[in-house]
């Protein structure tokens, strides 16, 4: 037995490999399977004259309450920024969660929707001495903004539906507030806007004098008939009281906002970007209901498939115990690092049991021989005397095999006692064969 050997080195040949493994276990645990979530999100806020420049500093407001450091990126056009957030690309300074309305739907690249948060209407306003409704608009001109932008695309659907062709309009790719400040100075006669009720633009047109607000015929055909419109009623005086803004009831088409990721976002940090949907869009506004938003079934996108589970009530139990932030770091600790430091526990107390039970069954095998030799010395003596020599053979055999063993000091009180046992058989065994 190289027991010795072995013993002297078990730091090397069993410690060391085990601590090594438990390393490299919790750092697949950390870097594969509970990777924590990254502290830090890119959001795309769209053109700083849109809407969603605003609604992105909402939410990197509220992820900053939760511990997440958002950064807010910002395109030109309403374009640029649907074709980043899109894009393939995983750079640390790309963004990773924006905001697109359903006109995009059918532009979908390598995007998911997390939920649907908001209507965003068609605003049409005309100057008081200008029309009275889209089908008098012929000849006139409109601002739509960029011919592949959401607002010329829900444009050209409305001035359709009112009867008007293309050849009777007179396009101008002004948006925003540059479109509003065009139709404050005369040069431009109808303004389109799809945006929320917060855009500036919006506000500078509703708010603006020798501004009206341009009726919108058959809506209710046409959202029936083209699927990225749905119809919103908004009061009299919905966004402002005292100025009777508007000054009469009003039924407009818009369109769905959602709050869009790229796949592979950390399934925590969609999470959290659903619990700030939910604080930052629950609440009624003259465009929705208390609770109608974040949405889950209508979406115009495919639903991330977090976002499918989180819409059920699924998620991890320790979310709901603790913030964001503990919560990761907790469930890290309890499925991952835990179970590796009580394996690793139980690997480090059984290599000495392994030692020991090794040892043990080496010392009681001789031990079992020598009590078949001590059974069968009194019955040989008087029945085959001459027999006696050869269990002297053999208690040789065992005694010289049990001084040859290689066993720590540890063990050195059952090796001696072995050996007196094997000198008091020795005895006996010369007693009888002087008889």
């Amino acid at each position: 037995m190289r027991l010795l050997l072995l013993y002297r080195r078990r730091w090397w040949l069993f410690y060391l490999p085990v601590l090594l493994c438990a390393a490299a276990a919790m750092w697949w645990a950390v870097t594969s399977w509970r990777v924590l979530p990254p502290s830090r999100v890119v959001i795309s806020g769209g053109s700083v004259q849109q809407s969603y420049a605003r609604l992105a500093q909402r939410y990197a407001e509220q992820l900053e309450r939760m511990g997440i450091h958002a950064e807010i990126v910002y395109a030109a056009t309403e374009d640029e920024a649907f074709a980043q957030l899109a894009s393939d690309r995983q750079l640390p300074d790309t963004a990773s969660v924006g905001f697109a309305n359903t006109v995009y739907a059918g532009k979908a690249g390598n995007v998911q929707a997390l939920a649907v948060i908001g209507l965003e209407p068609v605003w049409v306003f005309s100057s008081l001495n200008g029309p009275t409704s889209l089908a008098n608009v012929k000849g006139m001109r409109i601002a739509i903004g960029p011919d592949t932008a959401s607002t010329a695309s829900a444009a050209r659907a409305l001035l359709a539906n009112a009867g008007v062709k293309p050849g009777d309009l007179r396009l101008s790719p002004l948006a925003g507030e540059a479109a509003a400040e065009a139709l404050a100075d005369g040069r431009v006669d109808v303004v389109f806007e799809v945006a929320g009720g917060d855009s500036v633009a919006v506000q500078m047109l509703t708010r603006m004098g020798g501004v009206q607000f341009l009726g919108v015929e058959n809506v209710g055909l046409l959202a029936s008939l083209d699927r990225p419109f749905q119809l919103v009623l908004l009061p009299q005086g919905a966004i402002e009281l005292r100025g009777d803004v508007p000054p009469r009831d009003l039924t407009l088409v818009s369109l769905q906002t959602h709050l869009l990721i790229k796949p592979g976002v950390h399934p925590a940090l969609q999470r959290a970007m659903l619990l700030a949907a939910s604080e930052i869009h629950e609440e009624s506004t003259f465009l929705q209901r208390h609770g109608q938003f974040p949405n889950f079934r209508s979406s115009d996108f495919d639903l991330s498939p977090v976002a499918r589970a989180y819409s059920l009530g699924a998620g991890p139990w320790m979310e709901t115990l603790l913030p964001y932030g503990k919560a990761q770091l907790a469930e890290l600790l309890l499925y991952a690092v835990l179970p590796v430091l009580l394996l690793t526990l139980f690997v480090l107390t059984w290599i000495p049991k392994l030692f020991d039970w090794r040892i043990n069954t080496g010392l009681n095998h001789f031990y079992g021989q020598l009590k078949f030799l001590e059974n069968d010395m009194a019955a040989v003596a008087a029945d085959s005397p001459m027999t006696l020599k050869g269990m002297l053979e053999r208690l040789d055999s065992i005694e010289q095999k049990v001084v040859t063993m290689d066993l720590p000091d540890e063990y050195s009180e059952r090796w001696y006692t072995l050996r007196e046992h094997l000198a008091n058989a020795r005895d006996d065994l010369l007693k009888l064969r002087s008889r």
